[in-house]
């Protein structure tokens, strides 16, 4: 299974400039934990709710902060033509939950370690599944 098969929603973009009430507000609206912060078409980071919280509220920080002074810059990327299993080694290698998805340069999305594993455990059980019809239905016959 390749990557951009995992992706579930658009990515949600914002310039460095937009301030963190704003993200958070967007992050809220769109049901996301992160935002790509992109300019010119150009990827520059990424903000989680996580940054938002460690690195600007819990020192004070204003909301009015653009999230460019808490974003991770230049965010380890993916490509969607990916192997899923190939995708858990870059996130576990980079140490982040996230990865920016792209085809060729374009941002297709965003994946995240959650993301795989739903996808694993829905692969695991349409291969299961007959396995384990075929064992209830011979426990069925045998049993007295």
């Amino acid at each position: 299974m390749l990557v951009r098969e995992c992706l579930r929603k658009a990515p949600v973009t914002v310039p460095p400039e937009c301030t963190l009430e704003e993200a958070a507000g967007l992050m809220g609206t769109h049901e996301v934990g992160a935002l790509l912060v992109v300019s010119g078409g150009e990827l520059l980071g990424i903000v989680t709710d996580r940054d938002i919280v460690i690195r600007a509220v819990s020192t004070g920080q204003s909301l009015r902060t653009h999230v460019a002074n808490v974003m991770s810059e230049k965010p380890t990327v993916i490509q969607g033509s990916v192997d899923i299993f190939e995708a858990f080694k870059i996130l576990k290698d980079a140490g982040v939950r996230r990865l920016p998805v792209l085809e060729e340069s374009e941002i297709a999305g965003i994946i995240t370690v959650d993301d795989l594993l739903v996808f694993l455990v829905l692969e695991l059980g349409a291969v299961i599944a007959p396995v384990v019809g075929e064992i209830l239905q011979t426990r069925t016959v045998v049993s007295p």
